[in-house]
């Protein structure tokens, strides 16, 4: 009963972390509108990282590093969130909005082969037929929403690199949940990103670095979604997400990501008052129902 309960407690998680990732769009949509993307990657992480720090001080959360092995945890925290929003964000800037969605849309299926290779968790038959289901709505979905642009190699090959980065990071977070609490795991990460985004917006914008990052953080209107994306989408999102992987498979916890197309869809609709044709509903219920079909 016990091991029902945490396993259900897993699932939740997982299903939260996917509602917040899937607004996360409108978020990013409207801090565009006063930063670069480097700037609001680099002020996402910071802010991130310095809000971890006051809930380790104020004992919120245990943080114990030393001896523990710091390899593997390294290289997950390069993955995410350096390496892949790196590369989904010139992926996407190269691609068309309907191809970068069938493209990263791949993140189980590359999840459900590494996780057979590595962690010798193999996904059952259903599994396996559910999963492509969701996979085939997402395309469907995305292919539906495309907006007629054209789409580079160089686009393309950095949207299959987000593909790999986001599985290796759900793998090596199962692998390293032994040594590392979700707290500690994203904390890791979050140093990482906070490091590494800044020097890469640094080295980016160069000259019109102080006056991007000024223009930005002076105006009240960049900080109610660099917050939620601080917040919300970075440190609650991937605390449950990082737990969510210690309880649940890999191919489980990453067929929920399938998940954000259709949130971000609702929230268009409800939110922005965008049209929802009959077959994108359709597809939004075909993608719940493989979702659903994975985990049972």
């Amino acid at each position: 009963m016990s091991e029902l309960s945490k396993k259900t407690k897993g699932i939740l998680a997982a299903l939260v972390v996917n509602v917040i990732f899937g607004f996360s769009f409108l978020f990013s949509k409207s801090a565009l509108d006063y930063a670069h993307p480097l700037v609001i990657l680099s002020a996402r992480f910071t802010v991130s990282f310095l809000v971890l720090n006051l809930l380790w001080l104020f004992g919120a959360f245990k943080l114990n590093l030393k001896g523990k092995p710091k390899k593997w945890i390294l290289i997950m925290a390069l993955c995410q969130p350096m390496l892949y929003f790196t590369f989904e964000l010139y992926g996407i800037e190269n691609t068309s909005s309907a191809l970068s969605g069938v493209i990263i849309s791949l993140v189980p299926v590359a999840v459900m082969i590494l996780s057979a290779v590595f962690l010798r968790e193999k996904p059952s038959f259903s599994q396996v037929m559910f999963s492509m289901l969701s996979l085939a709505a997402v395309v469907a979905i995305s292919l539906l929403s495309a907006d007629g642009s054209k789409s580079k190699l160089t686009g393309i090959v950095l949207l299959l690199g987000a593909v790999l980065c986001a599985a290796v990071f759900n793998i090596l977070s199962r692998h390293e949940a032994e040594n590392y609490s979700p707290f500690e795991r994203t904390y890791i990460m979050f140093l990482v990103g906070a490091v590494g985004f800044n020097l890469l917006t640094f080295a980016v914008l160069r000259g019109n670095w102080v006056t991007e990052v000024t223009a930005a953080v002076c105006h009240i209107g960049f900080w109610m979604p660099v917050l939620y994306l601080s917040v919300m989408s970075s440190i609650l999102a991937f605390m449950l997400y990082n737990y969510s992987t210690s309880v649940l498979t890999p191919v489980m916890s990453a067929s929920f990501s399938n998940l954000i197309t259709v949130v971000s869809v609702l929230a268009g609709m409800f939110i922005l008052k965008e049209e929802m044709s009959v077959p994108q509903l359709v597809c939004c219920t075909l993608i719940i129902l493989g979702v659903f079909g994975v985990n049972r």
